[in-house]
C-alpha cells in the first residue's frame, strides 16, 4: 500500500508546474440565510467551475483507485502476490496521472490536495503518515514546501473552498455540466500544452515590450511639445 499511496501523493505536488495563477478573490459575508457578495461573484464562480471541472475528476479517480487497491489487497494472503499487485498499481498510477498532474498550475495542485481531503477525510500528510510513518511524512512535507505546496492542506467549504463547494453542490444537483471521467493527458498532449504555454509567454513578453516602446515614444513626443511651448513663451 505504501508505494502506491506515496506515488500518488508525490505526483500531486512534485510534478506540478510552478506556474502562478492569479485569481481575484470575491469577499463573501454570511449573515443567517442571506449572502452578500461583491460584483465579481459570477466571474469567480465561473472560474472556479472551470477549475473544478478539470480537477475534481482527478480527485474522484484517485479516491476510487485507493479504495479499489485496499479492497483487492485485503483479498491477497501471500506477501508475494501483494507485492506483485502493488507494483502493477504503482505503474498504473504513473500512467494515469503523471502528465495530467504535471500540466497543473501550482494552485490547481493545491486544490487537488484539498479535494482529496474532501473525498477521503484525510489530508495528504495524514495519508503519508498512516501508510509510511511520521519520519517519511516529515521528509515529504519539507519537500512539498520546495514546490510551494502544503501537504496539510484541508478542504474548507466555509472559507477557502466556499466557491468550490458551491460548484460541487451544483454538480451533484445536476445544475451544471460535469464529466466525472478524468481527462487523461498523454505525453504528446503534454508537450503540446507546454509548447502553447511557452508561446503565450513569449507573445505576452513581446506585447509588454511593444507597449513600453510606444509609451516611451509618447513620452518623448510630449517632452518635445512641452519644450517647444516653453520656447514659444520666451519669444
Amino acid at each position: 500500500m505504501k508505494n502506491v499511496i506515496i506515488s500518488l501523493i508525490f505526483l500531486v505536488f512534485s510534478l506540478s508546474n510552478a506556474y502562478s495563477q492569479n485569481i481575484d478573490t470575491a469577499v463573501v459575508y454570511r449573515d443567517l440565510d442571506e449572502f452578500i457578495v461583491n460584483r465579481h461573484f459570477k466571474g469567480q464562480y465561473d472560474r472556479e467551475l472551470k477549475r473544478v471541472q478539470k480537477i475534481y475528476p482527478m480527485a474522484l479517480k484517485a479516491k476510487a483507485i485507493m479504495d479499489e487497491y485496499e479492497t483487492e489487497l485485503a483479498k491477497l494472503d501471500k506477501k508475494r502476490d501483494a507485492k506483485k499487485y502493488s507494483k502493477k498499481m504503482n505503474k498504473f498510477l504513473k500512467e494515469e496521472f503523471t502528465y495530467s498532474v504535471r500540466d497543473l498550475y501550482t494552485s490547481e495542485g493545491h486544490l487537488l490536495m484539498q479535494l482529496i481531503h474532501r473525498e477521503t477525510g484525510k489530508t495528504v500528510d495524514d495519508i503519508i503518515t498512516e501508510y509510511s510513518g511520521g519520519g517519511q511524512a516529515f521528509i515529504y512535507r519539507n519537500l512539498a514546501k520546495m514546490f510551494d505546496q502544503d501537504l496539510k492542506a484541508k478542504y474548507d467549504p466555509d472559507k477557502d473552498n466556499y466557491f468550490t463547494e458551491m460548484v460541487i453542490s451544483d454538480i451533484l444537483c445536476g445544475n451544471v455540466a460535469f464529466d466525472p471521467e478524468m481527462d487523461k493527458m498523454t505525453k504528446e498532449s503534454f508537450k503540446e500544452s507546454q509548447r502553447q504555454y511557452r508561446a503565450q509567454k513569449k507573445e505576452s513578453r513581446t506585447r509588454v515590450k511593444e507597449m513600453k516602446a510606444v509609451n516611451k515614444e509618447k513620452e518623448k513626443a510630449q517632452k518635445k511639445v512641452e519644450k517647444e511651448k516653453k520656447k514659444a513663451t520666451k519669444k
